[in-house]
Formats: structure tokens, sequence, C-alpha cells
């Protein structure tokens, strides 16, 4: 645990402070405990500032300043105490957004979760990532896709992401460590309240070799909303997006959305034949124009075609990565 965790799962999620504003008070080298001495009314002139000075856009200012006023005190800071004091007991890393063993991936995307719990490991190589995603209820033919497409690719050295969701998302997983491959799973609920339950006999092996990833306090429940803003991570840690099946009204829409908001490669796997859940492939190939998975020999060709993206992301440098601020006396309020 970093110093100053407490304090900055106070002013972010609490508050709570965009990232934009954290970001800022981190290159400033003003610490955290300085900014919980504010008085009402300084923290009220230190974000007016950042707006009016700064031009750092502010959602919800009054709101905010009233939760640093009326949250701020020991009962608050003994709950959040008490939810890293869990992370320690069952080997939960609490990792913020400046941590360095926070996933540097997950940095580059358009809101980067500002805290995240993980449980097992992310390694170097697991930038070598795959997100394989689908329908809980899978026909036939696209469970055994699943099975087939994340075996190939676990063979080839990639990770696989999922949603840890029922039926594609732990097919893909299963798959990958019953051939020796890591898998990450990232979960919409806390990680000591799993869900679906049932994959919990699966978290042993997972964390083992990969890891389960959530942006939700260990104890926290599921909620919509959570299931749909996970998928920004599953599809941020990984090279491309691999959609098997999912109806109209399939969550993994939501990771089309995202996937391409973040510049992923959308593929599909071919479905064989008109059916319910052939609506997300098919939106990948006839409106993404993504590559296609007909039998399972296309995966190598898959593998060819984000092994490029890898090599791509490599040379690239992220300005998000190179936040200089000259400014030293910004923190200076009567």
């Amino acid at each position: 645990m970093e110093d100053s965790l407490v304090d900055y799962i106070f002013l972010s999620r609490e508050v709570p402070l965009s990232l934009s504003i954290l970001r800022f008070i981190k290159e400033n080298n003003f610490p955290y405990t300085e900014i919980l001495r504010f008085s009402e009314n300084q923290f009220k002139s230190f974000l007016q500032s950042l707006k009016d000075n700064y031009k750092i856009q502010i959602k919800n200012i009054e709101k905010k300043i009233s939760n640093f006023n009326t949250k701020n005190n020991k009962n608050t800071f003994d709950r959040i105490e008490k939810e890293i004091e869990i992370c320690k007991q069952n080997s939960i890393n609490c990792l913020s957004y400046f941590n360095n063993n926070y996933p540097q991936l997950l940095k580059r995307i358009k809101l980067p979760p500002k805290l995240v719990f993980i449980k097992g490991s992310i390694q170097l190589h697991d930038e070598k990532a795959v997100a394989i995603i689908g329908t809980r209820n899978p026909t036939p033919y696209g469970a055994e896709m699943a099975k087939q497409i994340a075996k190939r690719l676990s063979k080839l050295g990639f990770t696989i992401i999922s949603g840890f969701a029922r039926g594609i998302d732990t097919i893909a997983i299963k798959s990958a460590l019953d051939n020796g491959g890591r898998a990450i799973g990232i979960i919409a609920s806390g990680i000591l309240n799993l869900y679906p339950k049932e994959n919990e006999t699966l978290v042993k092996r997972l964390v083992s070799n990969g890891a389960l990833i959530s942006e939700r306090f260990p104890s926290r429940s599921v909620t919509k909303n959570a299931l749909q803003i996970r998928n920004r991570i599953t599809s941020g840690l990984a090279l491309g997006n691999i959609f098997v099946e999912g109806n109209r009204f399939s969550g993994s829409k939501w990771q089309l959305r995202y996937g391409k908001e973040q510049g992923r490669i959308s593929i599909a796997v071919k479905p064989i034949g008109d059916y319910e859940q052939a609506h997300v492939p098919n939106l990948v190939i006839n409106q993404e124009r993504g590559p296609v998975i007909s039998d399972i020999d296309d995966v190598d060709y898959i593998a060819e075609i984000l092994m490029n993206e890898l090599a791509e992301r490599k040379n690239l440098i992220s300005e998000k990565d190179r936040i200089i601020s000259k400014q030293t006396n910004l923190f200076k309020f009567g």
C-alpha cells in the first residue's frame, strides 16, 4: 500500500475529484494531507481557481464542496481504512492511478479507473492480450468456437481477457487456463462478492496464472452501470476484441463501443446462420468491417494482426504520460 492511499481514496471517491484534478495535484507535488486541511472556503477557492485559471472542467462543483465539508471526518476515514485492511487480509492489491504497479495500458484509455483492485498479478507480457467476449447463453457452435479460439491464442502466447461473466467469457478463460495460458477477468462486482457466484470455483486457478480485476471495493455488489463501464477496462487491456456471439440486447455491444473509442481491433466469429446470437458478430462484420474468424485456422492470421498492433503500440509515445506543469503557487489560498 502506498503512502496517503487513504487520503487519495477520500479525494477520488468520496468528494469525488476528477482524475484531471488529481493529476494536477500530483504533478505539483502537493500532499493530499494539505488539501484535507483546507477550510470549506479554501477548498472552494481551490476548485474555482482550477476552473477559472487552469481551464479544468469540474462538474457538480457545489456538490464536491459539500462532500468535502460533510465527509471529512473520522467515520469516513475509518471506513476507508477498513476497506484497505480487508484488501490486505485477502491479498488484494488496491492501486491508485499513480501507483507504479497500476496497469500502464489503462492510463491511456478514456476515463481510466482512479482506483483498481487486483487479485493475482499483471505481468509485462500480458500486454500481448486479446479479449474474447460474448453472450451468457451461447449456442453449441459459439461455445466451441470460444473454447478453441482461446486455446489456440493461449498456445501462441496471448493472455486471454474477458468480463468473467457466464457463457462465452467464462468458457474463454477456462480454456486458456486448461491449456497453460494466462487469463485476466474484469468483474463488475467487488472481488469478495463475485458475480456470478458459480465462478468462485475458478478464481483460485485464475489468480495463480493471471488476475481478477475490479474497480469496486471488495464487498460491493454488482450494478447495471458497473456491468457496462467495466467493458472499457476489458477492452482497454487488450490489443483487440473478439466477439463470438451476442443478441441485440447483449452487453458486449458496450465492449464494441468502448473498443472503437480506444482504437482496438474488432474481430467477429462468423455466424453459421441467421439466429438471435448472430446480431453482434454481424455488426462487426457489416458495420465495422473487422477481421472474421470462420474456422480455427483463421486464428493464426488474427494473431499476426494483433502482433502488428502490439508492435505499433510499442512505438508510440503517449502524450498522456508526459503531463508537465510549471505552476508551483497554485495552492496559496487565503
